[in-house]
C-alpha cells in the first residue's frame, strides 16, 4: 500500500511525470542508438582471432572469444580480409580481449591500433613482452591490471 501511495503521489504532480516520461524517452532512444550501432558490426574470426567489423566506418576490432585463453606469441595484423572480401584496418582492441590468458607470452600490436580496452590484458601473468606502438592514444581502465 506504501508503494502505491509513494508511486501515486509521483504521478500526481504534473513536472515529474513530465520529466519522468523525458527520462523513458532518454532511455529508448539510448538504446536504439546502442542497438543501431552493434546491428552494423559482424562478429568474425580470422586467422584463429576474432573481430568486429564495422562496415560503415571500414574497420575492425579485436575482441574477446567466449571461453578461449590465448597462448604463446601473437602478432596481430594491421588489416583483416572479412567474410565480405573487404580488408579493413584493425583500430581497436575491445574490452577484455586478452584478459585471464596465463598463457599469453607475447603480442605485436600493429600500428593501425589507436585504441587499447578496459581490462585488455588484465590478469595476463605470463606475458613478458609487448610491442605497444605509438599510434595507440588511449588505454582502458585496468589494461594491464594485475599483470606481473
Amino acid at each position: 500500500m506504501i508503494i502505491y501511495r509513494s508511486f501515486s503521489s509521483f504521478f500526481a504532480k504534473e513536472e515529474s511525470f513530465g520529466s519522468f516520461k523525458s527520462l523513458v524517452l532518454l532511455v529508448a532512444f539510448a538504446i536504439l542508438a546502442t542497438s543501431n550501432t552493434y546491428a552494423q558490426a559482424s562478429f568474425e574470426t580470422i586467422d584463429g582471432l576474432s573481430y568486429l567489423i564495422y562496415p560503415d566506418t571500414k574497420t575492425a576490432a579485436l575482441t574477446v572469444t567466449p571461453g578461449e585463453k590465448y597462448s604463446g606469441n601473437i602478432v596481430v595484423p594491421e588489416k583483416v580480409k572479412a567474410s565480405d572480401g573487404v580488408e579493413y584496418p584493425v583500430t581497436a582492441f575491445a574490452d577484455n580481449t586478452f584478459n585471464d590468458c596465463n598463457g599469453l607470452k607475447s603480442i605485436t600490436i600493429p600500428s593501425s591500433v589507436t585504441s587499447l580496452g578496459e581490462s585488455c590484458f588484465e590478469e595476463c601473468s605470463g606475458l613478458r613482452s609487448i610491442t605497444i606502438p605509438s599510434s595507440v592514444t588511449s588505454l582502458g581502465n585496468s589494461c594491464f591490471f594485475l599483470c606481473i
